[in-house]
């Protein structure tokens, strides 16, 4: 039987700005382990990884990089299309006219590859710019019976506009995971308990279908090899981060939505005891708010390294290095972060533990005070008192918080383990379906 997956996505081909690329490279990095074990279960499976067409004006992009991708893709058998959207050369991909723009030019693609090159096809449609495919292949919840999609949301209108969600935005999510009915093919990603809650809270889904598609971690990673403390020490040195420190870090986008403009304040009275060490990306060739960090981290005399600009290489000796104590992710929001599972797998010798706001998926990955700590980061009194409370743990207990973590990703989101229960309940027995969407 020939299968396919078709692998709708915006980012993590060309670019890796954000966590959508971490996604896609989960997928491709994920199959390439998997590939032979589905192969025998299901036969030949051909990955198709879909994308905006790229053009000057694509933020991020990186020839080398997606010639690294093509390589492991063909090494897969794997295909990649582009699909245009743009109307004139300034159009945003952020547009909803640029989602309907994918979503209608994308059906011919689908429609002759499903229904004339496989038996039995998986079209997996990631975030809003291709929430609204099922529509544009014209079959609305009727689709063939070769063929399942499943709509992967990782934000909302709700989560992105704060007080002010955007009506238009509403309205194509809501129409989108309408889609979603008994019988119709047509399922919802639950990727976590916390944000598929949300989406039942703030759309009309209660007949919807919910696939299990757990947000996952390559454990065998090489990202996640342990290096040895010499190496690290120089990966730190070559940044200008002191040895002689205890070393707090945070990492991400440089926006609003993560909190570092809160969380630099609660670290003031630490300042004798700690050196911050932030690593924050600007957005868009945007740096106005890399700026306020460091107009923050001088006001309020905060001994820091504010490094600029992003790679994994810091960030992993960061969280080897043992004199590093914490890793703080203040997102004020957050569907499904990666940072506290990527922290588990590389502090699983020595380093870190995570303290995270207990907002978003944070909830659900963390059990507090066993394999991490929650804060409410508008509370600039509780972020300082739980970081003086983690400081002054004591080092077994510090590193039996780090031993829990690593056996909870391990046991929870691997993604060895949850992609093949996804093909299962898409390829396997609808008594699955029946079973899941109950709960």
């Amino acid at each position: 039987m020939r299968n396919a997956i078709f692998y709708l996505t915006y980012n993590g081909l060309y670019n890796f700005t954000n966590g959508i690329g971490t996604q896609t490279q989960l997928l491709i990095g994920g199959l390439e382990v998997l590939r032979a074990t589905l192969v025998r279960q299901y036969g030949p499976i051909d990955l198709h990884v879909v994308c905006p067409s790229p053009d000057a004006q694509t933020w991020g992009y990186d020839q080398p990089f997606f010639q690294q991708q093509q390589k492991r893709l063909a090494a897969l058998g794997g295909y990649v299309h582009f699909v245009p959207y743009k109307q004139e050369a300034a159009q945003d991909l952020w547009e909803i006219r640029s989602w309907k723009a994918l979503c209608q030019n994308v059906a011919p693609l689908l429609h002759t590859q499903t229904v004339t090159s496989y038996e039995r096809a998986l079209i997996i449609c990631v975030d809003q710019p291709w929430l609204q495919t099922p529509y544009a292949l014209g079959i609305g919840q009727n689709l063939p019976q070769n063929v399942d999609m499943l709509l992967v949301l990782y934000s909302t209108a709700f989560i992105r506009g704060w007080e002010t969600p955007d009506k238009a935005e509403i309205a194509w999510e809501q129409r989108g995971l309408d889609a979603s009915q008994p019988h119709s093919r047509v399922a919802i990603a639950d990727i976590c308990p916390s944000f598929t809650s949300h989406l039942r809270q703030h759309f009309r889904i209660s007949t919807g279908q919910f696939a299990p598609y757990t947000s996952s971690i390559l454990l065998d990673d090489p990202v996640f090899v342990i290096h040895d403390e010499t190496a690290v020490a120089q990966t730190l040195r070559a940044h200008g981060i002191p040895l002689d420190a205890n070393l707090v870090l945070a990492f991400g986008r440089a926006a609003p939505i993560k909190g570092f403009e809160r969380l630099i304040p609660a670290l003031a009275p630490l300042r004798d005891r700690v050196h911050f060490v932030l690593i924050s990306v600007p957005y868009i060739n945007n740096d106005s708010q890399q700026e306020m960090y460091d107009r923050l981290l001088q006001q309020h005399a905060i001994r820091a390294t504010h490094i600029r600009t992003f790679s994994r290489d810091l960030p992993r000796a960061l969280c080897q290095w043992a004199r590093t104590k914490i890793v703080t992710v203040s997102s004020l929001h957050e569907t499904f972060s990666n940072i506290p599972l990527e922290v588990a797998l590389w502090a699983r010798e020595r380093g870190p533990v995570v303290v995270a706001s207990n907002a978003g998926g944070f909830v659900d990955q963390i059990e507090p005070d066993v394999t991490g700590f929650l804060v409410n980061i508008l509370s600039r009194e509780q972020v300082t008192q739980t970081l003086h409370r983690v400081l002054a743990l004591d080092p077994e207990a510090h590193a039996t918080i780090r031993r829990r973590a690593f056996k909870r990703v391990i046991q929870n989101y691997n993604f060895v383990h949850n992609f093949p229960a996804t093909l299962r309940w898409f390829w396997q027995n609808e008594p699955h379906r029946r079973k899941h969407q109950a709960r």
